[in-house]
């Protein structure tokens, strides 16, 4: 078995509990340790998203669509646009998962972080929190094709964790501006994380795909889909352009699916017309929060009627006609 040379920052104070839990004298021997019982133990199923993003699902709403996977009857998760992997933090680890997204930069990063850990850790721990490194890595993000799989993946962490709101379409960076916030702390916190993910990341698929090829490749009876694309009206702040023609070829696709799907989406009229339907259900969340800049009411629509009693005690599934 080949090593690797791995760097790490660790607090003194911390280096001396992890000699003493592993009765050893050597510091490298003890992180060696700790990493390796990390890896090989199953009691830390937690997982994090590592950076904001636009669209970032809040537990409420991945709360219910687990809960809708669950009563489906589907054995497949496919997470149509993943994202910041934000449902992957709420699915069961033995449940098999395809992750895809058209951001290669984000689908790269997923797939080093998954089979090179220790030297996309080792890269990103030497980089300070810093305005000039984010400037830095943010425009290498442009030529990214003349750039290493584990170069393009440091610079795509980097920048993404920097930018301001998540928004990477025309990145500002992010600086702590109250005496209780700290974000170069939390830029080495978030690095914690990445084993952790890269555990979890290892029985899970993740493609780089247009949406339809992937829901013609997995268009089975016990699939779920759980469709998160952009929201009518909000693609000012994405990367990659999702057009209505792509909204509507989606509902035609989701339609026609032979297994279950959930779609995330806010009240809209236009997006009402692609979906209303006797076969169709909506489960409307109570309050409204933003994104960022406007204030909207949030909705799940589905192909099945889940069964869903809120607080009070009523069903509030309804049909979305």
């Amino acid at each position: 078995m080949s090593k690797q040379k791995v760097t790490f920052w660790i607090e003194e104070g911390e280096v001396g509990f992890l000699k003493e839990k592993f009765n050893t004298d050597n510091q490298s021997e003890a992180i060696r340790l700790a990493i390796l019982q990390s890896l090989a133990t199953g009691d830390l199923e937690k997982i994090k998203t590592l950076f904001p993003y636009i669209g970032k699902k809040p537990p409420r709403i991945g709360r219910e669509v687990v809960n809708a996977f669950e009563q489906s009857g589907c054995e497949i998760f496919v997470d149509l646009f993943c994202g910041s992997l934000a449902m992957l933090c709420y699915l069961s680890w033995d449940v098999k998962v395809v992750v895809n997204d058209i951001n290669g930069n984000l689908t790269n990063l997923y797939t080093v972080i998954r089979d090179s850990p220790s030297d996309f850790v080792s890269e990103v721990m030497k980089l300070p929190y810093s305005e000039v490194v984010f400037q830095r890595l943010t425009e290498d993000l442009k030529s990214a094709d003349n750039m290493s799989e584990l170069n393009r993946a440091v610079a795509y962490f980097y920048a993404s964790f920097g930018a301001y709101r998540g928004r990477m379409d025309n990145p500002l960076f992010h600086i702590s501006t109250t005496a209780d916030t700290n974000r170069a702390e939390d830029y080495h916190k978030s690095i914690q994380w990445i084993l952790q993910l890269s555990k979890r990341l290892q029985n899970v698929e993740i493609l780089n795909r247009d949406f339809r090829k992937v829901l013609k490749s997995y268009n089975a009876e016990n699939v779920f889909v759980y469709a998160d694309c952009l929201y009518l009206g909000t693609e000012d702040y994405y990367e990659n352009v999702f057009s209505m023609q792509d909204h509507k070829d989606l509902a035609e696709m989701l339609k026609s699916h032979k297994g279950k799907f959930a779609l995330s989406s806010k009240a809209k009229k236009d997006l009402r017309k692609l979906y209303r339907s006797n076969n169709h259900y909506v489960l409307n969340f109570e309050d409204t929060y933003r994104l960022p800049d406007k204030r909207h009411r949030e909705q799940l629509i589905f192909n099945f009627e889940m069964k869903h009693v809120n607080k009070y005690g009523d069903t509030d599934i309804k049909p979305y006609r």
